[in-house]
């Protein structure tokens, strides 16, 4: 799942109930969390936009 920022990544990953493991990638980090999806900031959408 795309999220704009790293604050949303990691507030939605937070939702899950599972541990979340960083996994570094070109450029970013991927969130992926025990039983839910793997999150990634990709500065997409109007939050990107409001957090700058």
């Amino acid at each position: 799942m795309a999220t704009a920022v790293p604050a949303e990544r990691d507030a939605v990953a937070r939702a899950f109930p599972g541990p979340v493991r960083g996994t570094p990638v070109p450029g970013a980090a991927v969130q992926a969390v025990d039983g839910g999806p793997d999150l990634l900031a990709a500065g997409v959408g109007p939050a990107l936009a409001a957090a700058s």
